[in-house]
């Protein structure tokens, strides 16, 4: 757990982030957490550490994703051991999980995950102690602890077939016994104790600017917020027939992300075990397993992969056992000790967490915080107001920004003030503010009010073309090009012209695919040119230095990637993370960057315009 623990804390992000976490990080410690907000326990725990780290609450939430982590890690080498009979089979494998790709981008960062990864394995733990010695008080002790775990995420639910099939399967006095009054009374009684949790969000309810009329009302919108029915609707079970075979692609890529094709057969191994020694926990692992990935290969939702983190725990389980099998075996046909398996497992798992580790340390990126500070620049409240019309991710990000690491922003919605824009820029100018707004928020008010605003510049947009013409010849260089979301637009003349620039007119366009890079020294042909519709990862020679680019991403589902949709890493040092649109690195011979630049994409320089009375 500790060993978890420091590798996180090692690669932590320092600061804000976009997405939900934003989100996340802006709502810590607030008193009020509305229903659309959800997750009560994930929030009590954030706002404890919050008061105990007393400084940036984004920080002190990322740090709090990082200690959950290493309890699950904790957690999972108990589970683990319970299942295959070894100890060390169970460190192995604790040391595939922890260091898997997915569940390590979630420990770093403020999210949810790792503290449902811990949930998950708490149940688990208490209901295989019930398995052990049956007692109503064991008994009690799983009830609670499923329905404490609800309190983090309502995805808890996927687990319940699962379970009741084990319980009732593994209960000495018969399935009969469990649907004693007594027991589904105490079942009963704490479900609702655990719903209790969700106090805190119907209380904010009567909070609000439009408080509920009545206890149904204030029902009937919790439950649809809560649960997110109105947009959840369309993503459950939503995934098109014609995308089936590309879904069913990107959950081989990601499972062989996560594990590589040997931690897979070891898992695979440890099924065939676990059936063959307890049928029961092979059945429930079954059940679990497939529950999860049901929902999460279903599930027409841009960040798909995190919803498969329930089914790689449950794979790094089976590996366990797998680990432990396979000692046996060895045991049996040499004079090696069983261990030797589970030395072998470490050692491999060790070798992808180091060629991983420059690929997941966020310890450096500060570019959400970097972004926004851009956004705002020069605002405050006495000199000008931002209406901002963003992307969700950093609308966010805004969020937080404004709230605690630069309160004397003025920021609103466009689409909250759209109804009387004109007169709030006529008032503002009136008193010497300026009205700044996002390339969205321009547009709005320029359909709506073209007669009575004009929309001016603020600032001038470089283009791609310039930036990389001011690079050095003979700097190295990675320019990367992937397909972007539907929220930007990608300036094809303009990335031809950079690309010529770069290589000194020997190449002149991007090459075809989803996913495309172009690795050289400035001035010169590139050293490498690839394109793919498809993930790929490729090394590299560039001037003496040894380059890998990684595709981490599987573009036709994903349009959230938390640690970016690829890598750069020159002498194994974190040199450039991928975002979907362009992305450029200047770097030394020490794989030190020497220039960054997004276009096309989230973490693009943003423009801004004002908005003057005509």
């Amino acid at each position: 757990m500790l060993a978890a623990f420091a590798l996180y804390r090692s690669t932590l992000l320092p600061g804000v982030d976009l997405g939900d976490s934003g989100s996340f990080q802006t709502m810590a410690g607030s008193p009020l957490v509305r229903p659309r907000d959800g997750y009560p326990l994930y929030f009590a725990i954030g706002a404890l550490f919050l008061r105990i780290a007393d400084g940036d609450p984004a920080h002190a939430l990322n740090l709090t994703s990082a200690i959950e982590a290493a309890i699950a890690c904790g957690l999972f080498v108990v589970v683990a051991a319970e299942l295959s009979a070894s100890l060390s089979a169970a460190a192995a494998a604790a040391l595939l999980f922890m260091v898997s790709y997915t569940f390590w981008s979630q420990a770093v960062t403020a999210e949810v995950y790792a503290l449902h990864m811990a949930a998950i394995l708490a149940t688990l733990l208490f209901l295989f102690r019930w398995a052990q010695r049956q007692s109503i008080g064991r008994l009690a002790m799983f009830f609670a602890a499923y329905a404490i775990a609800f309190g983090n995420h309502l995805s808890m639910i996927l687990l319940l077939p699962g379970l009741t099939v084990y319980l009732l399967l593994s209960s000495a006095d018969g399935w009969r016994s469990l649907l004693r009054w007594r027991v589904v009374a105490l079942a009963i009684a704490i479900a609702f104790a655990g719903a209790m949790q969700y106090l805190w969000n119907l209380r904010t309810l009567w909070f609000m600017p439009d408080p509920p009329a009545s206890i149904v009302e204030a029902a009937t919108r919790f439950w649809v917020d809560v649960t997110k029915a109105d947009w959840r609707e369309t993503l459950v079970m939503s995934v098109p027939q014609s995308m089936v075979r590309d879904h069913l692609s990107m959950f081989w890529f990601d499972l062989r992300q996560q594990f590589g094709l040997p931690g897979i057969l070891t898992a695979v191994a440890g099924a065939v075990a676990l059936a063959a020694t307890n049928w029961r926990r092979a059945l429930l692992l079954v059940l679990l397993y497939a529950a999860n990935v049901a929902f999460a290969f279903t599930y027409n939702v841009g960040d798909a992969h995190v919803f498969y983190l329930p089914a790689h725990l449950i794979v790094a389980l089976y590996a366990a056992v797998g680990v432990a099998a396979a000692g046996r075996l060895l045991a049996r046909a040499t004079r090696c000790t069983p261990a030797c398996a589970a030395a072998a497992v470490i050692v491999y798992a060790a070798a992808r967490g180091y060629g991983d580790y420059p690929a997941l340390d966020r310890s450096h990126d500060r570019r959400a915080a970097d972004l926004l500070a851009v956004m705002t620049r020069d605002l405050d409240d006495r000199r000008a107001i931002l209406l901002a019309d963003l992307n969700w991710q950093l609308a966010n990000g805004l969020s937080y920004y404004t709230k605690s690491v630069d309160p004397a922003v003025a920021v609103g919605r466009m689409r909250d003030v759209l109804s009387h824009a004109p007169a709030l820029v006529h008032d503002n100018a009136e008193i010497g503010r300026r009205v700044v707004v996002t390339p969205p928020a321009a547009q709005l008010a320029a359909e709506s009010f073209d007669r009575q605003l004009a929309v001016e510049p603020d600032g001038l947009r470089i283009p791609l073309r310039e930036v990389v013409g001011r690079v050095e010849p003979g700097t190295r260089y990675v320019l990367c090009v992937l397909k972007p979301t539907r929220d930007f637009a990608l300036d094809a003349a303009d990335v031809a012209d950079a690309i010529r620039a770069l290589s000194g007119g020997r190449a002149a366009s991007p090459p075809a695919g989803d996913y495309a890079a172009i690795a050289g020294v400035a001035g010169q042909p590139p050293s490498l040119t690839i394109g793919s519709n498809f993930p790929f990862a490729e090394r590299v020679e560039v001037d003496g230095v040894p380059v890998d680019i990684r595709m981490e991403s599987w573009l036709a589902s994903d349009t959230i990637r938390r640690m970016g949709f690829g890598h750069v890493i020159a002498r194994h040092r974190h040199t450039l993370i991928v975002e979907r649109g362009v992305s450029f690195v200047a770097f030394d011979g020490n794989g030190e960057p020497l220039r960054t630049v997004y276009f096309a994409g989230l973490f693009a320089e943003p423009q801004r315009s004002v908005l003057r009375p005509r």
